[in-house]
């Protein structure tokens, strides 16, 4: 039996550093703590997140959600407009359809114009395809379904409360066929050793994925494993396919004890070369974008955010392919963290005072800046 607990909180919207460059979000919120999907792998079981060990039995439900967002928005002097995600717990668990709190947020968001990330493995966000679409419109949308796979035996054990893989990849198709503005696509994350990722697998995902209308799939290989969770994710998995755990223990570089983890937190290195290069090869073989398109703001952040994109994706390319990628990552987080437009910068020569810009990136860099724009004249140096 599922218990909802409603309590107040102090503060409501994370902010980041830096972004995520994942889902291009400089902010996250949760609109519930704990979540009824009960995923097998879920790393907020992780003893970092405070949660109990079987948190999809308890829901805390944040209380004056809206006016409390809407209050820090509103009395905000520091935060510009920019990417909102829905956070780890998912947004669209069954208490959603009682509460609204993630209704409610998206409200405050399409009204003070923040666009929004929503990650979530339930249909009930199709309830609210009305309101993403006039934040997509306003402003930017994107919407990604987590798919793990596409076997139903295989799902209800890694997902045991979460709608059926054909149902999700419907959510997929009437996003598509019922939107305009906003992106939708799949995180096919994690791609679970030894159940999900052997080569018929691999094809089959991606072939069901574009065939729904996809705008991208973004992949990530292996489970992560940490204490409290990995200890979670390896007692089912022992009880289901005890067969996999020697697998495992080779993979992750641990001897299997019901009682502790003392594993490495992601599998080897040559595992992720060998799946992301299966996965880029798929993307290229069904022109399945494996980036989404990032939000650019209209103002001073516009051309930083450009250059920004264009840097972190080639640096997300590299390190699929296992070659060096820091030096392009760090100049683009610090390149997004600008306070005034790297085209004033650009005019003064002074791109190599920006962390980890060198030669090579300040070539990279003027190559890409749009010269001919002179918006609000911030974007003019010839």
């Amino acid at each position: 039996m599922v218990e909802y607990i409603e309590k107040e909180f102090k503060s409501i919207l994370n902010v980041f550093k830096y972004i995520d460059s994942w889902y291009w979000c400089k902010y996250t919120i949760n609109t519930y703590n704990g979540c009824q999907f009960g995923c097998i792998y879920c790393d907020s079981r992780s003893a970092k997140y405070r949660m109990p060990t079987d948190f999809e039995n308890t829901i805390i439900v944040k209380k004056n959600i809206k006016e409390m967002l809407d209050k820090r928005l509103t009395r905000a002097r520091k935060l510009l407009p920019d990417v909102v995600a829905t956070g780890s717990n998912d947004p669209y668990q069954p208490a959603e359809a009682k509460y609204k709190n993630t209704r409610q947020c998206l409200e405050v968001f399409s009204k003070h114009k923040y666009p929004v990330s929503v990650g979530t493995k339930s249909k009930l966000v199709l309830r609210d395809l009305d309101i993403l679409e006039k934040i997509g419109k306003d402003s930017w949308c994107s919407i990604c379904v987590t798919i793990t796979t596409n076997d139903q035996e295989i799902s209800k054990f890694l997902e045991p409360r979460v709608p059926t893989p054909k149902e999700r990849f419907d959510v997929i198709r009437t996003i598509k066929d019922q939107t305009n503005y906003i992106q939708a696509g799949v995180s096919f994350i994690p791609i679970v050793p030894y159940l999900c990722d052997s080569d018929e697998h691999l094809e089959a995902m991606a072939k069901k994925i574009k065939e729904t209308g996809a705008d991208f799939i973004l992949f990530g290989s292996g489970v992560t494993m940490r204490d409290l969770q990995a200890k979670w994710f390896l007692k089912h998995l022992n009880e289901r396919y005890p067969e996999l755990i020697e697998k495992y223990e080779e993979l992750y570089d641990f001897k299997y004890n019901p009682e502790s983890y003392e594993g490495k937190y992601t599998p080897k290195t040559s595992y992720h070369k060998k799946i992301n290069k299966k996965m880029l090869n798929l993307c290229e073989k069904y022109e399945l974008p494996y980036r989404v398109k990032r939000f650019i703001p209209q103002d001073f952040r516009r051309m930083n955010y450009s250059i920004a994109e264009k840097l972190l994706n080639e640096a997300y390319r590299q390190q699929m392919l296992g070659k060096a990628w820091s030096k392009k990552y760090w100049a683009g987080m610090n390149i997004q963290n600008l306070k005034e437009s790297i085209v004033a910068i650009a005019k003064r020569n002074e791109l190599q005072e920006i962390r980890n810009v060198n030669d090579e990136i300040e070539e990279f860099i003027r190559e890409n800046l749009d010269v001919d724009e002179d918006q609000t004249g911030l974007l003019r140096f010839l």
